[in-house]
């Protein structure tokens, strides 16, 4: 199985919870590719995945924005169609609902069908997280 890790690198808490996940399912014995929306200008292929997560931070105190470069990168990202997908976010004090059905929406879009989504505050919730789709 196949699992891909999307996430803005400007969060540093939101990098660690990808690594912390990325560890879980590579221990698990699935092979997993982390891409840094914003690294890369070229179009992203998503195709050869069996599952993909798509993380940010929530951006703004009130208006519970998502990262701009998972926006985009979500925008240009080809191959999300019929693919299974999880989104999650690092809380923020206000907006966190809102950011993460944000993210769900961009998601979907694309054509992807979110399976799965999660406010994660630490490494306690990724591990859930992860554990549930371990399967």
């Amino acid at each position: 199985m196949r699992v891909a890790f999307v996430h803005s690198s400007k969060d540093k808490r939101v990098v660690r919870l990808a690594n912390h996940m990325v560890n879980l399912f590579e221990k698990g014995g699935w092979t997993v590719k982390v891409i840094e929306a914003g690294s890369d200008t070229a179009p992203v292929s998503l195709r050869p995945f069996d599952l993909i997560f798509v993380g940010s931070q929530v951006s703004s105190l009130w208006g519970g924005k998502i990262s701009q470069e998972v926006v985009n990168f979500l925008q240009g990202a080809r191959g999300m169609e019929g693919k299974k997908a999880v989104a999650y976010v690092r809380p923020n004090l206000f907006g966190t609902d809102k950011a993460l059905k944000r993210l769900m929406s961009k998601m979907e879009a694309q054509g992807a069908f979110v399976i799965d989504f999660e406010a994660l505050k630490g490494e306690r919730e990724a591990e859930d997280l992860v554990k549930r789709h371990l399967k």
